[in-house]
């Protein structure tokens, strides 16, 4: 018998002796027997803070005579059992309020309910006996958002930062990627000033697992296709308005998924039996942009139209409990609308002198790319939970998000022609250029993506005395497209319009700086369309990606107390996951043949009434007769084709159907079955001990076409070179006129995990973890058609033997808690990573190639499993403190501050070694202010670190004013600085220079909000 196996029917076993064993741990006596006088008793009850409305989860329950203890869950209930009979002294903590206490007399085998009511140490005592007016109370919730972080954190047998949703200030924009920006250990992937990966502890985003209470979700992203990071969790397709706080784990337990070497992040969505009575919220915002901070008409983003570019947003929120507080019901709906700028200096350089020419680096071209975009979001998530007896309790998840994305990304490049024709001493301050090759090309490219995720999560709790089992079920669609044509009636592109023979003149203040002017000397006119060629269009977008995951779990847990007091886990999963991806833009590809049609000018009548500008640069260019330069009107063309189709021929060549239709389809199929089994137990009454086992079981099914080896395909009549054929009915005959076979794998892992906490005093805590975790290849890696170059001879191949990358994680964390509200912690961790995925260079003999081509002399290159380990170490120092003890108008000042130190064995691209974060909150009377910054230092973009992302301080502000009791208003605004994202290239002897510059200006969020 196999091993998992046996370790699957030992879980099965364990699930179903649970029930047994809660029986015997109550003292199996008949339901209807008296107890004995000392039979034991237990306390339940809830605990709750008036001044928020909200049940406390993570609150300390201890009993004074015993020194027994345990934790409130969610609604702020909790439960001590077996409990001694007699009276018992009750203490609640909870770290920002008073600790609460009561007796109670507990009788044999009997239950007691004890509820407790929590008061922030911000409200004055004014002795016994005293009524305090809760009413007068103004909650910082920066404050109660660090209490519930701390609180989780302390509780946590993981190694945890938890952060509520409102801690770093409203985010109405939903964006989670960049609220979790000040979190210690967090880089962010981002595109055009906006997030859509986060990246934790120097891994990339492929190694983090995003859940959302606990249940993975799909996620797709068609801009990845089947890319390296194709599994990373799309930013973009969720929203943090319905989130009641996010969860960072460092390590991971045996409990949960172990596809996670970087960590977790786990979204909990807000519940309506963790607040008291009714809430209802609503909020209207209005977002803008420093680059058009007007409430005027403008033109952009489109090209044949102005709009107004002050975007409204809004969020409902509306809970309650129902039927004698047995159904408790969340809804919460979201539309988030900004608009946004970014440019983007790109400077291509070459770096080789001649005899002629000794300059070090010439600047052979220039990249402006403006990039406006609108983006809006609309999120809704409705949570119920039903308790449909004392025992059992039922809920219900439904999460839609959906994404739509327009930007217009218009291009403009100029070209010096080869480096001997670019005139002046110092080329990268000032030049010109001398050349017939010199050009200037534009490509307007239309942008329009979309995406749409919809979640249902049906669940089950079933608890009784110290068993409780949980069912829960997932379903999970994630879709993810490119339509400009269809959403916004414009064509793809235009395919990079040129002028030739146009030369110009560049200067900048400084090197460091990219304030170019660039004014046209000579050749044809650049203002002007009749200039510029006009190649094949690309009138749609075909970029599609599609996720569907469906996932089932069953967990029993026990609560034993023989020996030693022990909590037993153990559970079955099964998860399905199918992914396709398409790309057919190619094939869209159209000629001009209309009136007017020939190389160049075809698009003179088509000239874009949004005028191309440097401002944000403080740049400009200027054509020989003092214009601007010329960009066709993607809208505009996209209504010639609409109207006219009769002017335009498909444009079909053989590697453009090929890429089409072969290669850049593929479909993938995932079933991961899992069990664990989980201990966890306290050792005296200074340690808690965790330790268990995790297996999973993962069967791929990767299809791919059933390609006709060449000699079959020239037996058919077909020509062929470089394994292929070379007409489109050859393409079909050899890819497609058979049906797709199906690449199969399978392998099975175990995964320990373990993890101390120990605690010197009830403040000073040590924390040890311990956990092994899996990156699975990616799509692209394991299926595929070969990629045959006859040029350089090499085939790219995929690799269906690729074995997944495995991951041994070491963490530990000492931290102090103290009053009020806070902790400093230092926190090391270890990952090292085994069966790395690297481009690897074969012979064909070492390869294994036994085809009918002669591909001897080529070189193969595919992914294979390093045999080496790397490891990644780091250091987080991390700090935070509400200082209200300094006095009466310090009582709702808080602090915190944060260090990050990343350290690989390898230069590892994008891991940030350095990073710094901090920030302030100040709440006086009805007003409160915060300021949040972050600092990153270099960061290698190359493994061979020469190319490198400039050091960089970011910094966001806002503030609010409550008007009443009910209404306030707020403002807040991202990238104060405005500093831009600078790449460095370092080539020795040269010193570092500019290679690209972002800039996205600042953007500001104007609420008011209304909570009943």
């Amino acid at each position: 018998m196999k091993p998992r196996t046996t370790l699957a029917l030992f879980i099965t076993c364990l699930l179903a002796a649970l029930p047994m064993h809660a029986q015997s741990a109550a003292g199996g006596a008949p339901a209807k027997a008296v107890p004995p006088a000392t039979a034991p008793g237990t306390v339940t009850g809830r605990v709750f803070s008036p001044n928020t409305g909200e049940y406390l989860r993570n609150a300390q329950v201890r009993i004074e005579e015993t020194g027994q203890t345990t934790t409130s869950e969610n609604g702020g209930e909790y439960r001590l059992s077996p409990v001694p009979a007699g009276r018992a002294t009750l203490v609640v903590a909870y770290t920002g309020f008073r600790s609460a206490s009561a007796t109670v007399t507990i009788a044999a085998g009997a239950t007691v309910t004890q509820d407790f009511n929590l008061i922030s140490t911000l409200v004055t005592d004014t002795g016994p006996g005293t009524t305090i007016k809760l009413e007068k109370f103004v909650v910082s919730s920066e404050r109660e958002g660090n209490a519930k972080a701390i609180m989780d954190q302390r509780n946590s047998m993981n190694v945890t930062n938890t952060v509520a949703s409102d801690t770093f200030g409203d985010n109405a924009e939903g964006n989670i990627g960049e609220f979790m920006r000040h979190l210690p250990g967090v880089d962010l992937d981002q595109n055009y000033g906006e997030v859509r990966n986060v990246r934790l502890r120097g891994l990339g985003s492929e190694y983090t697992s995003v859940t959302i209470d606990g249940v993975s979700l799909a996620s797709a992203d068609a801009n990845a296709g089947a890319a390296a990071n194709a599994r990373a969790f799309t930013m973009e397709m969720a929203s943090l308005n319905s989130m009641e706080s996010i969860e960072v784990s460092k390590t991971v337990s045996a409990d949960v998924d172990a596809n996670a070497p970087a960590g977790t992040i786990n979204l909990k969505t807000k519940r309506a039996f963790d607040r008291a009575g009714r809430r209802f919220t609503w909020q209207a915002t209005a977002a803008m942009h420093s680059e058009e901070f007007t409430l005027h008409r403008t033109p952009g983003p489109d090209d044949d139209r102005n709009s107004r570019k002050i975007r409204p947003g809004g969020i409902l929120e509306y809970s309650d409990v129902f039927f004698d507080k047995r159904l408790g019901v969340v809804l919460n709906v979201s539309e988030s609308n900004v608009y946004q700028e970014a440019l983007i200096t790109t400077h291509t350089f070459n770096r080789t002198p001649t005899a002629a020419d000794l300059r070090p680096e010439v600047l052979t071209a220039l990249s402006f790319q403006h990039a406006p975009r609108f983006n809006k979001r609309f999120a809704t998530t409705l949570t119920t939970d039903f308790r449909a007896t004392r025992q059992l309790a039922l809920s219900l998840g439904l999460v839609y998000n959906y994404a739509d994305l327009w930007t217009p990304q218009r291009t403009v490049t100029f070209n010096t022609g080869a480096r001997a024709t670019v005139i002046g001493p110092d080329p990268l301050l000032r030049f010109r250029t001398n050349s017939t090759a010199a050009s200037a090309v534009v490509n307007p490219v239309g942008v329009a993506k979309l995406g749409e995720t919809f979640t249902v999560l049906p669940k089950f709790e079933y608890k009784a005395g110290n068993l409780e089992v949980e069912g829960r079920i997932a379903y999970s669609d994630a879709t993810s497209w490119y339509n400009p044509k269809n959403r916004r009636g414009t064509i793809r592109d235009a395919n990079s319009p040129a002028a030739t023979g146009v030369n110009w003149r560049a200067e900048r203040s400084s090197t460091s700086d990219v304030d170019w002017k660039i004014t046209q000397i000579s050749g044809p006119d650049i203002a002007t369309g009749a200039s510029f060629t006009n190649p094949s269009l690309t009138v749609n977008d075909g970029r599609f990606s599609r996720s569907t995951l469906m996932s089932g779990e069953v967990i029993g847990t026990l609560k034993t107390s023989r020996l030693l007091p022990v909590t037993w886990k153990a559970g079955l999963k099964d998860r399905y996951e199918l992914r396709k991806f398409e790309d057919d833009q190619l094939i869209k590809r159209y000629d001009y043949i209309g009136p007017g049609a020939g190389p160049a000018g075809a698009w003179s009548n088509y000239r874009s009434a949004y005028e191309y500008d440097l401002g944000m640069i403080d740049g400009g260019i200027a054509s020989i007769s003092g214009g601007k330069v010329f960009l066709p009107d993607l809208e505009k063309l996209g209504r010639l084709h609409r109207d006219r189709p009769g002017d335009f021929r498909q444009n079909v060549t053989v590697p453009n159907y090929y890429e089409s239709f072969v290669a850049r389809r593929r479909r993938f199929e995932e079933e991961i079955r899992a069990g664990f089994v989980m201990a966890t137990g306290a050792v005296g009454s200074r340690a808690t001990v965790r330790a268990g086992l995790r297996w999973e079981d993962t069967s791929t099914d990767a299809t791919e076409p059933d390609t006709r080896p060449p000699a079959e395909v020239r037996a058919a009549g077909f020509p062929v070179a470089a394994g292929r054929a070379t007409t489109i009915q050859g393409i079909d005959y050899q890819f497609l006129s058979q049906p797709r076979i199906h690449r199969k794998g399978d392998y099975d892992n175990l995964f320990p995990s373990g993890s101390i906490k120990y605690l010197f005093t009830r403040n000073l805590n040590l924390h040890l973890g311990y956990s092994s975790t899996i990156r699975r290849p990616t799509y692209a890696n394991l299926a595929g058609v070969w990629a045959i170059n006859d040029e350089n001879l090499r085939v790219t191949a995929p690799n269906p033997g690729l074995r997944p990358e495995t991951s041994q994680n070491l963490a530990a964390r000492l931290a102090y808690y103290f009053e009020p509200v806070g902790q400093l912690s230092v926190s090391l961790f270890q990952n090292r990573v085994e069966d790395l995925h690297l481009s690897d260079q074969l012979t064909a003999e070492e390869f294994g190639y036994a085809g009918d081509d002669d591909l001897s002399n080529y070189t193969f290159v595919t992914t294979n499993n390093s045999e080496s380990r790397v490891k990644i170490r780091g250091m987080e120092v991390e700090y935070s403190q509400s200082l209200s003890f300094l006095g009466e108008r310090f009582r709702r000042l808080s602090v915190r501050a944060s260090y990050t130190r990343n350290y690989a064995e390898i230069i590892t691209p994008n891991l940030t070694p350095h990073g710094v974060s901090g920030g302030i909150n100040y709440t006086l009377g009805r007003c409160n202010a915060y300021v949040n910054s972050n600092w990153s230092d270099d960061v290698p973009t190359s493994v061979t670190g020469l190319s490198y992302r400039r050091h960089r301080t970011n910094l966001d502000a806002g503030g609010g004013w409550r008007l009443t009791n009910h209404l306030s208003l707020s403002v807040s605004a991202r990238n104060l600085l405005n500093t831009p994202y600078i790449n460095m290239q370092r080539v020795p002897p040269n010193a570092a220079t500019l290679t690209r510059n972002e800039i996205t200006g600042l953007s500001y969020t104007f609420a008011l909000k209304g909570v009943y």
